[in-house]
């Protein structure tokens, strides 16, 4: 497999989906001609390496004229077929994914005339939502095989995925929960195609293992968008409560998202101000220079299953941080646990600020266990979670994932 289009919602621009840059940019040092087509593109590059993909990224609009052009053409070119999808999507899931799915159907049809003219073999989209819909609008339109992956949130969501994992070649999940929960949603006749791929990361050669604070104020870092699944709230507890008890910290929480003025009002209520920082998102290539500084004493990842049923994936800010040698404190959520283990970390129930706190301490006292546990979190990472490997288990799959073992 050659040329791949990958279907992303803002990536490479804009402030999310960090976690696709790296994986992206591995592809083309393969060797992938890669085409990149994000569904709503922002207005510029935010993380430092997504500005080496913009070469290879078809940034327009959802409504673009070049996206009204495309969809006159493959009304001529293949109006029943154009017709049968239309009335698909707007028959099946919920309403609030057909209103989704008729949104972005005429960026499918965009998709469409891309992997004609630029002779794609393999469609791939990120997310299960609206992306993939995009992805087998385009699939079936020009017979090029295509697949998915999906991550957390967009399982959940369920748009259409009995069907689009019916008609797909692959269906990636980058956890065991949502291993179990795609499978469940797509049914037991789909088992070979759904496939566990992690995300994964760059794992320095080098990383500095800190025995503890060394005397100095210990510095707690919290990585991910300020949303309610990431459970900022309980660390602010937690934080109060270690104040309260004289613990020498700071707690520094990087992102930006609705929950802001919530949590800054907390902080403000518990008076503690000197203790916490908001940095508001920073791009990924500060965040990795942050958790490499030795700066950081720990990372706290305090996510929550939210009551409309929101979990979390496999957050790729805890692995960066493994594979950097910081400790890491982390919930029994989502697939937290297929990264962190006893051995590799602390894990506590999720909503908990008392356990939060008791972790914090237990870290900070105990320097040996705590560069032990470090250490094999660093390994299981360069094992598990490593971005070179599992790009290759990525390729492999895609490639034995369609006919006759190509997607040519």
């Amino acid at each position: 497999m050659k040329r791949l289009l990958y279907v992303t919602v803002t990536a490479p621009l804009g402030r999310a989906e960090a976690f696709i840059i790296p994986e992206m940019n591995c592809l083309i040092r393969r060797g992938i001609e890669l085409t990149v087509v994000p569904l709503r593109p922002a207005r510029q590059v935010f993380h430092q390496d997504g500005a080496a993909l913009l070469p290879f990224t078809l940034v327009t609009g959802l409504w673009s004229i070049r996206v009204w052009l495309a969809a006159l053409f493959w009304l001529a070119r293949a109006p029943w077929r154009v017709l049968g999808l239309l009335v698909m999507l707007l028959r099946r899931g919920s309403l609030k994914n057909r209103l989704r799915n008729l949104l972005v159907f005429p960026k499918g049809l965009l998709i469409a005339d891309q992997v004609r003219l630029r002779r794609v073999e393999h469609i791939h989209a990120h997310w299960a939502s609206t992306p993939s819909t995009c992805a087998m609008v385009a699939s079936v339109l020009t017979g090029v095989d295509w697949s998915f992956t999906a991550h957390r949130w967009d399982i959940q969501n369920n748009n259409l995925l009995a069907e689009k994992t019916a008609g797909c070649s692959l269906a990636r999940v980058i956890s065991s929960h949502g291993y179990r929960q795609l499978l469940k949603a797509a049914g037991p006749g789909q088992l070979k195609k759904v496939v566990l791929v992690p995300m994964g990361v760059e794992v320095p050669e080098k990383a500095t293992i800190l025995a503890g604070p060394g005397g100095r104020t210990a510095l707690i870092a919290a990585v991910g968008s300020l949303t309610p699944v990431k459970g900022h709230r309980h660390l602010i507890r937690a934080c109060g409560l270690l104040a309260r008890d004289g613990v020498d910290f700071r707690c520094l929480i990087i992102g930006e998202g609705s929950e802001r003025r919530v949590l800054s009002g907390m902080v403000d209520d518990m008076r503690l101000w000197d203790r916490l920082i908001f940095t508001g998102a920073i791009p990924n290539h500060r965040v990795l220079k942050i958790l490499g500084s030795e700066a950081v004493n720990l990372l706290v990842h305090p996510s929550v299953e939210t009551p409309d049923g929101e979990r979390e994936g496999v957050p790729v800010a805890v692995m960066e941080a493994m594979a950097r040698g910081v400790p890491v404190i982390v919930t029994r959520s989502g697939g937290l646990s297929d990264l962190v283990n006893e051995k590799t970390g602390l894990l506590v129930s999720p909503g908990d600020p008392e356990a939060l706190a008791r972790a914090v301490i237990e870290v900070l006292d105990n320097p040996e266990s705590t560069r032990d546990r470090a250490l094999a979190a660093r390994c299981l990472v360069e094992e598990r979670y490593n971005l070179e490997k599992n790009v290759s288990l990525l390729l492999n799959k895609l490639a034995s994932g369609c006919p006759g073992g190509s997607c040519g």
